[in-house]
């Protein structure tokens, strides 16, 4: 069976992030002395404040439940019932520096229970839920996918969860020509490691002629 390994650059330019970006950070409580989150002005790009006055980050997106806000660090869902009105915009009772640290703890726990996913046999689906394949082990740095053209090698943190398991952003087709466009190189390797370890032809042994040089020496009668 081939193995190609994939290189980074190519797999990892349409792969899903390991892990969701936008974190739920923990509800807090309106800010003290704001007015009830109902009548706070919480739309896509309006800036969020905290209760000094310092900038938090940015309304990413809203969804009418909660308000996805983006630190430039982080991006953190929070409930908009945890947004009240100040005299600036959208106000919460948390820092930036409080709310990068609680959806940095969610994003750890969160990549370790996807971590725990990622073992041999477990199926892995590309865009669309199509089965791409199964997991045929893991190191700290890639993950080999089994295939039906073979073992792919492919950066592990081109996985991330899906509706279905272990996904990642690659269509079947799309798998299948960045395989194929390692396949030459692979080619290349097993047929110079085919050539160092096959011995020259063509070329006779040495031989080596030992000649016996036999010396006769001749007795003498001494004289009288």
């Amino acid at each position: 069976m081939k193995r190609f390994e994939i290189l980074a650059a190519v797999a990892a330019a349409a792969c899903v992030p390991a892990i969701a970006s936008a974190q739920t950070a923990p509800a807090t409580a309106p800010a003290a002395g704001a007015q009830a989150s109902a009548s706070a002005t919480v739309t896509t790009g309006a800036t969020v404040y905290d209760t000094s006055g310092g900038v938090v980050g940015t309304i990413a997106s809203t969804n009418g439940t909660n308000a996805v806000i983006d630190t430039g660090t982080n991006k953190a869902a929070v409930p908009l019932t945890s947004l009240g009105k100040g005299a600036q915009g959208p106000v919460l009772a948390m820092t930036k520096a409080q709310l990068d640290a609680a959806a940095g703890a969610q994003q750890q726990q969160a990549g370790a229970a996807f971590r725990s996913q990622l073992v041999a046999g477990a199926s892995v689906y590309g865009t669309g839920g199509a089965k791409l394949g199964t997991i045929k082990s893991v190191d700290a740095t890639n993950v080999t996918l089994t295939t039906a053209q073979g073992d792919a090698k492919l950066p592990i943190t081109g996985f991330g969860p899906g509706p279905q398991g272990v996904t990642i952003g690659m269509t079947a087709a799309q798998l299948s020509a960045a395989m194929g466009a390692a396949a030459p190189a692979a080619d290349a390797s097993t047929a110079t490691d085919t050539a160092a370890s096959t011995p020259a032809t063509g070329t006779d042994a040495a031989t080596t002629t030992t000649t016996k040089t036999t010396t006769t020496t001749k007795k003498t009668k001494p004289r009288k």
